[in-house]
């Protein structure tokens, strides 16, 4: 090590009186290597390349020194270990290709599309189908899995061929009492409240209109509002009964049915006039409200 800092490295044999005040020769091309290999490195590689020759440097420097003072060290051993497992890893990770993302499981939007008609979809038609408010209030889920509740499942006695084999609604999940609310704004055209209904299978029931013309029905419910009766103008989610099994004993659930009419714009409400349609798209979209609204009615005028 000189006085101004540099390194200089001899051989035994060279170092004599004759030659050791010879000019020094500074091995600038290895610090330039080291220089260069320091700048191809990432910044995390870099710090550890430089820290290694810093080492290695002063190793040199320091025997260098014991010899020259004339002091007799041990054989230095300097073992450089890089971090190849860091390096492997930051090399492959710029050439690593992503993982495609695991498919989830298909929204329920997905798997019932609104339907059109005349190339529209029908909730731009009738315009009462969108933004549903959940029939079950607190519901726990939106549509059921079990494709025997769903539109169209076997049933006997079919008696509308747009049912499929005869189911003409969807049959909701949930525990006698639970509250019941209307799904849109509408007018109550049917308030039946023996309890097997008119037809000794549909039970406790009423039947709303909405304004587009489109009706929705409510069966099997335990109790009907005592307010109610028909001509009553109700709003969405508002409080019409509670869930419940009459006419079908023992098997608590709401039979939720959808109608539209078969001439758009119409409001005629008798038999043929309009047509049974499957309510899941518009039930999946809808919200589930916490709970029913209790107001009352408004009254028609006279």
């Amino acid at each position: 090590m000189t006085a101004n800092g540099a390194v200089e490295l001899w051989h035994a044999d060279c170092w004599n009186e004759d030659r050791r005040d010879a000019q020094l020769v500074r091995e600038e091309p290895v610090i330039q290597v080291v220089i260069a290999e320091v700048a191809r490195r990432t910044p995390r590689q870099a710090f550890i390349v430089a820290g290694c020759s810093v080492l290695a440097i002063g190793v040199i420097a320091s025997t260098a020194l014991a010899q020259h003072t004339g002091i007799v060290s041990s054989q230095v051993s300097v073992e450089v270990v890089l971090d190849e497992t860091t390096s492997l890893r930051t090399a492959n990770a710029e050439r690593e290709i992503a993982p495609p993302k695991p498919k989830g499981i298909q929204r329920l939007e997905d798997q019932f599309t609104v339907p059109t008609l005349d190339d529209k979809p029908l909730d731009r038609v009738f315009s009462s189908l969108r933004g549903w408010t959940h029939p079950i209030a607190s519901a726990d889920e939106l549509f059921p899995g079990n494709p025997a509740r769903h539109f169209g499942a076997e049933r006997t006695g079919v008696e509308r061929a747009e049912c499929g084999a005869g189911h003409c609604g969807v049959d909701l999940d949930g525990p006698r009492g639970r509250a019941l609310v209307a799904v849109a704004d509408g007018v109550l055209i049917t308030v039946e409240r023996r309890e097997l209904g008119g037809d000794g299978r549909s039970g406790r029931f009423v039947r709303i209109q909405h304004d587009d013309g489109s009706l929705t029905s409510y069966m099997h419910m335990d109790a009907v509002d005592d307010r109610l009766q028909a001509g009553d103008r109700v709003r969405a989610a508002q409080y019409i009964g509670t869930l419940g099994d009459s006419a079908v004993p023992g098997v608590p659930h709401l039979h939720f049915a959808l109608e539209v009419q078969r001439r758009p714009g119409s409001r005629d409400t008798t038999f043929g006039s309009t047509r049974f349609i499957d309510p899941a798209p518009f039930l999946v979209r809808s919200t589930i409200t916490e709970s029913a609204e209790r107001r009352h009615a408004v009254k028609p005028a006279f």
